[in-house]
């Protein structure tokens, strides 16, 4: 009986691996999204999630799909490994040993995708922001169908646990936004902004996509490219939550009739929410 279940438990895991790389080809964003942005006292949960306009499927904790997966203290110089089982659903589910805002953030290894028609990809470059590379592509007589590109994703989200105190900062990923108000405290005129580095420099001119969930689970979009400094900025207001998305894509040398990747992705997102009261410190 021991080993039947075995096989089962075994062919499960199996079979949520291949459903989970079917939708991450086909999907688009990748998020952290906490089953609660405020916690006291108890086990702070949080979803690996891939989707589409801020909803989408929970993926479970696999080692093997990230190079990176920790919590950093916002007020302090500290920072945990997020810590798991291969299959746990949330693949965050424990009590830190910090508090106050906390950033967790999370790198995944390179995965790939297959284009099979050329307008798939024009239109993932025009909702991107980079519709120029549709002409390129083309100048440098790249297939029309049937190539690939390589893409990686740089996650985070703010969560307040057991406390407010602290601000986001620079976590050492290769592609990361970093609020300079903390969403949890009053905000003058109720207005966050943000900065979006690459390669710990600012990104001017890059689009960021915002999407914005009220209280009856509704999606807004906005759409907002950033200065010169690399730097935008949004109104918020209370009990809604936010997503942040922005997208890299540089070309890549690979050999389209070797299957090799001729493009390559790298996306940033950090989620948060403002509170429908502003919490005390």
């Amino acid at each position: 009986m021991k080993t039947y279940i075995k096989f089962l438990n075994n062919n499960l895991i199996l079979l949520v691996f291949f459903l989970v790389n079917i939708s991450i080809v086909e999907a688009h964003e990748f998020w952290i999204e906490p089953s609660e942005y405020f916690f006291e006292n108890k086990k702070l949960e949080a979803h690996l999630k891939v989707g589409q306009e801020f909803q989408g499927m929970r993926l479970m904790y696999d080692p093997q799909r990230f190079k990176t997966f920790k919590i950093l203290s916002g007020s302090k110089n500290k920072k945990i490994d997020v810590e798991g089982t291969l299959g746990d659903v949330p693949a965050i589910n424990f009590k830190p040993d910090l508090k106050g805002l906390l950033i967790i953030y999370h790198e995944t290894v390179d995965q790939l995708v297959d284009y099979k028609k050329f307008s798939k990809f024009k239109s993932f470059v025009t909702e991107k922001g980079y519709k120029k590379l549709i002409n390129v592509h083309k100048e440098k007589k790249y297939p029309l169908e049937n190539f690939i590109e390589s893409y990686r994703r740089y996650a985070k989200s703010l969560v307040a646990y057991n406390g407010i105190e602290g601000k986001d900062k620079k976590t050492g990923l290769l592609f990361e936004f970093v609020l300079s108000n903390n969403p949890y405290s009053q905000l003058e005129d109720n207005l966050i902004e943000a900065t979006l580095f690459y390669k710990k420099r600012p990104l001017k001119e890059n689009l960021v996509t915002i999407f914005i969930k009220n209280e009856k689970d509704e999606i807004i979009l906005k759409q907002v490219f950033t200065d010169d400094k690399g730097r935008f900025s949004f109104s918020i207001k209370p009990g809604q939550t936010y997503l942040l998305d922005s997208v890299i894509i540089l070309p890549k040398k690979g050999n389209p009739s070797k299957k090799e990747p001729i493009w390559h992705s790298i996306w940033a997102s950090t989620t948060f929410a403002v509170p429908k009261t502003y919490l005390e410190k």
